[in-house]
């Protein structure tokens, strides 16, 4: 309807036209010319106003502020009445207005501009953070959801918000993602193929696709027919999946693991398990499922992000509860222990130290016998930097020792109880000697390992071991002491004998000794090189000092007397012996044995016991250069991770640092720098002793010519003829020392060796032979590497030869060949599967898939799909992270690079998968890790590498009950934004937000490598003030350490005055840790010269 038909058609009478006639019009008493009108109608409300003319609209703000005035303003429209309709008043007068104003005309305001208009809105203030005057105070407006058409009210605890996301990245951990589908060409042929134009469906609006729908004929059962208005199937209902034909919901493929959870599939599991517990309130798993789940409820109220201080603390408040509820209810005694675990984990985040101090005498005076909460109170015991004193640390692990040696005594006759507490047991013996160590008793710490070893594996043969219900005899205890009081050579010492041949033929102890004279120079001076002079006392006293050597001033801890160490004699059975060999290689800072059980691997992932950095140089820990990082796809910083895990084989242990993983990180020249607290020699002595005495049988034969060959080449040969001599039928002798001889560059001489070892073992039993697949394993491998494939495959081919010759160029490589290879080694992989031989099944499985490589003229799709079938033939029998698994990957991601580097078709979509599949299954391997991350550097796009730490290295061990610590993944995580480029997005700030959240972390705080890393790092980049804050936070953190004080003097003497660094050698004094040279009369020269 038009204005003029408005204006033009009469009015039907009604009977409120005998009403009284409206009063006149009323002019804004306020004066002025904004020609406010305000009348009277049919007794309705309704007003209008007109606003100030154009030209004075823009100085309406001014204007309200200048009068003071709240009154509402309405934009006039003639539309609204009609040309000449005079508009009706609703107030009366504005002497005496009413409060309420309605209008049952409309707002044509709202069809013009397609909302409300913005000036007639009128303003107001928000009271309140998020709160609204007249709601419910647990109402608050969501800020990142509002916008200024519309606000958004949520309740925060509920998180059901009352509107969808408007923000597409706030739509994470929301159900479940959306990835746009690209739009592919009809298969089928055009309609009209002579026509001039080419129809594109897929182009058109959903505008025009809805209007074409209306149109078209339904004459058979198609798609489009369900979504009819007449369809028999009744009301259409919304498509479950995309509702746009250009995006489809992608439910299986995640992104590298992501795992977080809509908020309503979050509450629905809360439910269940708070019901799980509701029903059975005794049952402690359901409790700790409950209590570890609060996580995830963060995580999704987090919107999937990073959750802030103050959300961590309401959680950890929440699982404290929690646990306190769990404890009132529960007796089971082992699920009290994992209980008061957690508790005290969670209430260390809240509590202050006194409190919590208090706490932990308390629960340790209700539960003295649990072992596992005796651990984590050593835990809080060495961190905690308010009450730290070394002497009290060492008594509260003498204390737990005491305590592990009276339930050894109780469960004699239980044998994997007995295991466990033995594990448990050398766990902290190595985690209280490396302790030591690293307080600056070096020598303590060494003759604690000297009497553990000359006690148990020195024993005279005589001598039976008499036991009462708590100690050793006494006898043998009597006669221990007299070999240790008479200062013969121990073991790892030069002539040592052991304490069984002291008892047969007695000895004398060595030579006397002379320690140097380390002060000179100036008092000024003094300060200056005190770091220098530290270091030089921890390599003095390496080693114990005998009471006749002249160690220059009076040093009492230079010489170890049997009272010091008296109490830490252990009595191990026989099947000790492998856990003290492992945690004697953990204490060494080396490489665990290859068939270590997992339950032992894990010492090489905690904190404590991995700072093989801090016993490095500054340029070894800091070889990384952060942001002088090239970009270019390069093998020479592949293998410069020194914090390795991985699965050690002989391919790490023989391995050239510069074409593969070596196990032995002290072969790279970065590295190869004098120890600070490790005397290389001792550890090679100790070794060769173990070796000698038959303690890790020919694993540890194997990995000694590994270590002798990394340390001492020149003698590696030597130690190996030796070691034959003794063992002449050990074919893995026989292969370690090929292996030398190839990596010493003699082919000839290292062929000739494996010839003569595989001619050698049809000689022997059936036992021994089967190590002859790895000598033909590491034939091949070498020629692969030195000759090619051509010789590799002839030699292959030999196999199934009944006397193997050297001369290969008369070989004939045909199908024939290749099928005898094959059976031969398809019928070996297959025994070792059935007899459980493992490691014989995996090294017939590999050379089966290098036949197969090298027979396709290097081509890798066939040894692919050869590596899966082997994975489902090992699941079939394994757990598919199981050791076997392990090495059947590694072997697949060594022919990968073996590949890249020598051929140029392959496809790098293909790799990437590959060793994401291998990651996802061993998150914590850094062969895989570190492959991945060289396979992404040529394509700029290292957020995939990103994604791959976040999603599945770190959250690998993740969970509240689990006890695992792993610093692996932290410096992985470090070692890759290290590795980044400008261009890729990395800088000092995202690097440094790396460094922050490992040091946030309970594995990163407690490492004290990862603050030195991170101090150092503030050093080169962030400037002194910035390092001088991250060392006092790595003081408190790690406060045993006295490495950590030294960087002080090194790196922060110009930022810091006399007063500032004595009061840090002060710290060191009063917290008990070793000091060699002291420097209180240095500082008061300082002091009184002003």
């Amino acid at each position: 309807m038009t204005e003029e038909s408005i204006t033009t058609n009469k009015t039907v009478p009604k009977f409120a036209s005998f009403r009284p006639k409206p009063d006149p019009p009323v002019l804004n008493p306020l004066g002025g010319d904004s020609n406010l009108l305000i009348s009277t109608k049919d007794g309705l409300a309704d007003t209008t106003v007109v606003l100030e003319p154009s030209s004075k609209r823009g100085h309406r703000k001014h204007r309200r502020d200048e009068h003071g005035s709240s009154y509402w303003r309405h934009e006039q429209n003639e539309g609204r009445y009609g040309k000449g309709t005079k508009p009706s008043i609703a107030l009366g007068s504005w002497d005496e207005p009413e409060i309420y104003v309605v209008d049952v005309s409309g707002d044509t305001a709202n069809l013009k501009y397609g909302s409300l208009h913005s000036y007639s809105i009128p303003s107001f203030f928000r009271s309140g953070y998020g709160s609204i005057l007249g709601l419910s105070s647990s109402l608050k407006i969501d800020r990142q959801l509002s916008n200024e058409k519309y606000l958004v009210i949520a309740n925060p605890d509920k998180s059901q918000y009352l509107k969808r996301d408007k923000a597409a990245f706030a739509k994470v951990g929301r159900g479940r993602e959306t990835k746009i589908k690209p739009i592919t060409p009809a298969a089928k042929s055009y309609e009209n193929p002579g026509a001039d134009f080419i129809p594109i469906d897929g182009g058109r609006s959903k505008k025009r696709q809805r209007i074409n729908h209306v149109t078209r004929s339904s004459g058979s059962n198609t798609e489009d027919e369900q979504h009819h208005y007449r369809s028999i199937e009744g009301k259409a209902k919304p498509l479950a999946d995309a509702q746009d034909s250009d995006i489809e919901f992608n439910e299986d493929a995640s992104d590298l693991g992501r795992t977080t959870l809509s908020t309503d599939e979050v509450i629905l599991r809360k439910a269940e398990l708070s019901r799980i517990v509701d029903l059975d309130p005794c049952n402690g798993d359901a409790w700790l499922n409950l209590i570890d789940y609060q996580e995830q409820i963060l995580l999704s109220r987090s919107l999937g992000q990073r959750a802030n201080a103050a959300e961590s603390m309401s959680t950890a408040d929440i699982k404290l509860s929690m646990y306190e509820k769990a404890l009132n209810i529960i007796n089971d005694p082992n699920y009290i222990e994992r209980l008061t675990i957690g508790m005290m984990q969670e209430g260390a985040k809240l509590w202050d130290v006194k409190k919590l101090a208090k706490k932990w005498q308390n629960v340790l005076q209700a539960n003295p016998t649990y072992i596992n909460l005796w651990i984590k109170f050593l835990d809080f015991q060495q961190t905690s930097s308010a009450s730290f004193h070394f002497d009290d640390l060492r008594e509260a692990y003498r204390k737990c020792l005491d305590i592990l040696r009276q339930a050894l005594v109780q469960v004699d006759r239980d044998v994997g109880r007995q295991k466990n507490l033995i594990i448990i047991q050398i766990y902290l013996l190595l985690r209280m000697t490396i302790c030591l160590r690293e307080a600056g008793y070096c020598e303590q710490s060494v003759a604690i390992w000297q009497v553990i070893f000359e006690f148990n594996l020195h024993r005279s043969p005589s001598s039976e071991r008499e036991m009462t219900d708590t100690v050793v005899s006494e006898k043998l205890r009597e006669s221990f002491e007299d070999f240790w009081e008479s200062e013969v050579p121990r073991i790892g010492e030069d002539g040592s004998v052991g304490w069984a041949s002291y008892i047969s033929h007695g000895g004398s102890p060595p030579e006397p000794k002379r320690d140097e004279n380390m002060i000179t120079g100036s008092q000024t001076s003094l300060i200056d090189n005190w770091p220098k002079l530290e270091v030089a006392g921890n390599v003095q006293s390496q080693q114990p000092a005998r009471t006749f050597d002249d160690t220059g001033e009076d040093d009492p801890y230079r010489v170890v007397l049997f009272s010091d160490v008296k109490e830490f004699v252990l009595d191990l059975p026989a099947s000790g012996n492998q856990i003290l060999l492992s945690a004697f290689l953990a204490y060494c800072h080396l490489p665990p044995l290859e068939n270590t059980p997992d339950t032992l691997k894990s010492w090489w992932q905690d904190p404590f016991i991995r700072n093989d950095s801090l016993s490095g140089s500054e340029k070894s820990l800091h070889s990384s250069d952060p942001l002088g990082i090239t970009t270019e796809r390069s093998t020479t910083d592949l293998f410069d991770l020194r914090l390795s895990s991985y699965a050690v084989s002989v391919d790490s242990l023989f391995a050239n640092h510069k074409s593969w993983f070596s196990a032995f990180y002290f072969q790279n020249p970065k590295y190869k720098t004098e120890s600070k607290s490790l005397d290389y020699a001792w550890i090679r002595r100790v070794l060769r002793t173990l070796v000698d005495l038959g303690i890790g049988g020919d694993d540890l034969a194997e990995y000694f010519l590994a270590f002798e060959y990394s340390m001492m080449p020149s003698t590696a040969k030597k130690t190996a003829k030796a070691l034959l001599k003794k063992q002449p039928s050990n074919l893995r002798l026989y292969n370690s020392y090929a292996l030398i001889e190839f990596r010493a560059g003699h082919r000839g001489t290292a062929e000739s060796v494996l010839e003569a070892a595989i001619n050698l073992s049809r000689t022997l039993e059936d036992n021994a032979q089967k190590e002859t697949i790895l000598l033909w394993r590491t034939w091949i491998w070498q020629l692969m590497d030195i000759a090619g494939t051509e010789d590799a495959v002839k030699r292959m081919l030999t196999i199934p030869a009944i006397e193997v010759d050297l001369e290969v160029s008369n070989v004939l490589v045909n199908a024939a060949a290749c099928l005898r290879t094959q059976k031969i080694l398809a019928d070996g992989r297959a025994q070792a599967l059935s007899l459980g031989e493992y490691r014989y099944a995996v090294l017939y499985s590999e050379c089966l898939i290098l036949l197969e490589y090298l027979t396709n003229e290097s081509h890798i799709d066939a040894s692919l799909l050869s590596y899966e079938h082997h994975f489902q033939l090992f699941t079939s029998r394994l757990p598919p992270n199981s050791f076997p698994h392990e090495l059947l990957h590694q072997s697949r991601a060594k022919l990968l690079y073996y590949h890249i580097t020598h051929t140029c078709s392959f496809k790098p979509a293909l790799i990437r998968s590959l060793l994401e599949d291998s990651v996802k299954r061993f998150p914590l391997n850094t062969i895989f890790l570190s492959l991945y991350a060289w396979n992404e550097v040529r394509f700029r796009i290292d957020d995939r590498v990103r994604a791959l730490v976040h999603d599945v290295v770190l959250s690998s061990h993740t969970s509240t009950n689990s006890s695992t610590q792993d610093i692996i993944s932290r410096f992985f995580a470090v070692y890759v934004e290290l590795r980044r480029s400008l261009t890729t997005g990395s800088n000092i700030h995202s690097i440094r937000g790396v460094f922050e959240r490992a040091v946030e972390s309970s594995c990163g705080r407690q490492s004290a490598a990862m603050w030195k890393l991170y101090f150092l790092f503030e050093c080169e980049k962030g400037g002194l003030q910035r390092a001088s804050a991250v060392f006092y936070r790595a003081v408190r953190a790690c406060p045993w350490v006295k490495e950590l004080y030294l960087l002080a003097f090194e790196r922060l003497g110009k930022e810091m005055s006399i007063a500032e660094l004595k009061s840090v050698y002060e710290m060191v004094v009063e917290r008990e840790l070793r000091v060699f040279v002291s420097l209180e009369e240095a500082f008061e020269e300082v002091e009184a010269r002003g």
